[in-house]
């Protein structure tokens, strides 16, 4: 039996013809299923855990975009029920679908459901957001599965919530609406230079040292700082070709400044590759990219907090984390590559 998880609501309400569509397709492919609208301030969470303590459920499929996917993947850890996680991508961004193979185009929801029949289960790797008070208490704590941000993107994020009419009537932010936020080109960065105000942080980082013991480093004058799990980053992003869902790794990206915003942007879009010589040759230079099982992170911005998003949605903020990841926390439907079964 499976669990629909979207929300009617969204786009002003035009979703519901969407929603609609992909139940029929349910139907038609013999997929049982009930349906739970998602709920505001992060209700949504319990509200799936609460669903699946029934027993009644061995699937949830989140239709929507990265943050509707974090809220139900955190239902399914907090309920402990061993179930399969689906997607009907859609929206802006859509990392988690991108990241697999899957479009969030509206003609691409009857392949989306194939794919759910289909049942090619990979695993995910989960993140556990942990906020540090004095003396590293955990203050509390979130699950993610795209990306957590601490920082420029993360402030941009609070202004759009905070005026999303008039990030409307600017073509750029149109472009950025949900999720995540693309520096790239120099238009871009003009923008940013008009309009955001650079605040910089230092960050003290602790990662495993590979023999038992924790290897220190710290980072300056970061403007951005972000963790990543999935391959895409805004849709069409990629930070590092190597990275893996499933490997129980994930990268910590640092930013410093808008020319790295835009160096970051431009050598990592899909659509324009730069490679390294011609990075060189354009006077490009990236910070160096993390790869860990854990971090531990505290932001020196003498005194200030410094915010934070989680897959794309407003978190708040603080001057002390620990990320930990879950090896292989969810199971995954998504289409079979070539090859597989």
């Amino acid at each position: 039996m499976h669990l629909l998880v979207a929300n009617p609501t969204a786009q002003s309400g035009r979703n519901r013809e969407r929603i609609a569509r992909a139940r029929e397709l349910l139907d038609i492919h013999s997929l049982k299923h009930d349906f739970l609208p998602t709920l505001p301030g992060g209700a949504t969470v319990l509200a799936v855990e609460t669903a699946l303590r029934s027993g009644r459920y061995d699937t949830v499929v989140a239709m929507g975009g990265d943050g509707t996917f974090r809220e139900v993947g955190a239902g399914i850890l907090d309920s402990g029920a061993n179930v399969v996680l689906g997607m009907l991508p859609t929206g802006t961004a859509n990392d988690q679908g991108r990241s697999f193979g899957m479009s969030a185009a509206p003609d691409a929801l009857d392949r989306n459901v194939v794919t759910l029949a289909e049942r090619h289960i990979v695993p995910l790797d989960a993140g556990k957001l942990m906020r540090l008070g004095a003396e590293g208490a955990v203050v509390d704590a979130a699950w993610f599965f795209d990306s957590a941000g601490f920082g420029m993107s993360a402030r941009v994020l609070r202004w759009r919530n905070e005026d999303r009419a008039l990030v409307g009537h600017v073509p750029i932010l149109r472009e950025l609406y949900r999720d995540k936020f693309v520096y790239a080109g120099a238009v871009l960065q003009a923008f940013l230079a008009s309009y955001i105000e650079e605040q910089d942080f230092d960050c003290d980082v602790e990662t495993p040292d590979g023999a038992g013991g924790v290897a220190r480093a710290r980072l300056t004058s970061i403007t951005d700082l972000v963790v990543k799990n999935t391959r895409y980053y805004a849709g069409a992003w990629v930070f590092d070709e190597t990275a893996s869902p499933e490997d129980g790794l994930m990268e910590l990206i640092p930013l410093r400044g808008r020319n790295e915003l835009v160096a970051r942007a431009v050598l990592a879009h899909e659509q324009t590759p730069i490679f390294a010589e011609d990075a060189r040759d354009a006077g490009l230079t990236l910070t160096g990219i993390l790869r860990a099982p854990w971090f531990n992170l505290t932001f020196l911005e003498h005194g200030a907090r410094v915010e934070a998003q989680l897959d794309g949605e407003e978190h708040p903020a603080g001057t002390g984390w620990r990320v930990e990841v879950v090896k292989h926390a969810i199971q995954l439907i998504v289409p079979a590559q070539p090859g597989e079964e």
